[in-house]
């Protein structure tokens, strides 16, 4: 009797590695598909005629799961897309922009989320002077890290509106914490309004 219910511990054991490695193979898959689709709207957007002035794009918010353009930090070999809002599916594939921020190029906090176990996992090494690139289909912006911080997930004055073009990156801390994550590790950078090169 003990050694059938050894056995069949042993099979559920099994069955559970390995429906846990083709759930993460598919969470992958997944988020490669949703990033190269969401890659080529935005170069498709690009092509197709004049640039959308960055205030336009503010009137018109995009919706939840549009591409809203490329983030790229060369210095950590980050470059993923990013998708309107912060919801759970959202975040599976994609940096995410949070609903209400500022877009890439106008004024105010651009706020942008992924998660630190994979898109944003490099950010635990992020330093400040690290270039940050958002290239959206009306130009390419770039921005400079002035500082990080650790605040508590109630903490929502870092999404609040600034005066100038600033960026916020925000995931959560400790990297290497199981579990839901009891802290948010922020990371603020200003645009460098001189480098802006719209319509490129």
């Amino acid at each position: 009797m003990r050694k059938s219910l050894l056995l069949a511990a042993g099979y559920a054991l099994i069955a559970g590695g390995a429906f846990a490695v083709l759930w993460c193979g598919y969470l992958k898959l997944n988020m490669a598909r949703v990033q190269r689709e969401a890659s080529r709207a935005v170069e498709n957007a690009r092509r197709a005629g004049p640039a959308s002035a960055p205030h336009v794009v503010v009137i018109h918010r995009p919706h939840q799961g549009d591409p809203i353009g490329r983030i790229e930090i060369p210095r950590l070999k980050v470059s993923a897309m990013v998708l309107e809002g912060a919801a759970p599916e959202v975040l599976r594939v994609a940096v995410g922009h949070i609903n209400g921020a500022a877009l890439p190029g106008a004024r105010g906090n651009v706020v942008l989320a992924a998660h630190r176990d994979t898109l944003f996992r490099p950010l635990r090494a992020v330093k400040p002077g690290d270039e940050v690139v958002v290239t959206t289909a009306y130009g390419k912006f770039r921005y400079f890290v002035d500082s990080t911080e650790i605040v508590d997930p109630k903490d929502i004055r870092v999404l609040g509106p600034t005066p100038d073009p600033q960026l916020t990156l925000v995931t959560c801390y400790p990297f290497s914490y199981i579990g839901a994550a009891p802290k948010r590790f922020i990371v603020h950078a200003r645009q460098q309004l001189r480098d802006r090169s719209a319509g490129e």
